[in-house]
């Protein structure tokens, strides 16, 4: 049962992934927003742009090209072990988001030799500005925050030890005669 939260988690995150990236590559490529650099969604906190992402996550150099595949894939291997292992669904869920997200990125610099980027969130007031991320980056984050809670938050409380058995107090013993 949780095997089926663990593979539809993943089978939905990377559609969802991939279409997200297809629409904003062709918006910005031709589309409706081939003249404008980014688009806003909710004032200027949260905004559309199409970037392309030739490093790692969070700008991270890794070294030689073929590394950009081998780490994700590696990881997604230890990922698709665990998943298929969870007792839980919770984390089989969170498994799967994370497992499309790495492949979603993956998939990405197979096809294009980069990775698409189109989420830009900031708060000018307070000189933040995080970095430009996709769907995939997300359900990594939102996974590992799932498991990270789970593990933390939501940890089941071992059971009290059992002391023995209680029984009845006798007439001497309570006073009663």
């Amino acid at each position: 049962m949780n095997r089926r939260f663990f593979v539809w988690a993943a089978i939905v995150g990377l559609f969802l992934d991939q279409v997200t990236k297809i629409a904003v590559y062709g918006m910005f490529r031709g589309g409706a927003f081939a003249d404008t650099r980014t688009v806003r969604l909710l004032g200027n906190v949260l905004k559309l742009a199409f970037e392309q992402n030739r490093q790692g996550v969070f700008g991270l150099h890794y070294g030689p090209q073929f590394l950009y595949f081998v780490l994700p894939l590696s990881a997604s291997a230890l990922v698709i072990w665990y998943g298929f292992r969870v007792k839980d669904a919770w984390s089989a869920a969170a498994f799967g988001m994370i497992l499309s997200g790495a492949l979603g990125n993956v998939i990405d610099r197979a096809r294009l030799g980069y990775v698409i980027d189109f989420i830009v969130f900031e708060l000018r007031r307070l000189g933040f500005q995080w970095y430009t991320f996709n769907l995939a980056d997300a359900f990594v984050v939102v996974g590992v925050i799932m498991l990270l809670g789970k593990e933390f938050l939501w940890r089941n409380k071992p059971a009290p030890a059992a002391t023995g058995a209680v029984s009845a107090p006798t007439e001497a013993e309570s006073g009663h005669e």
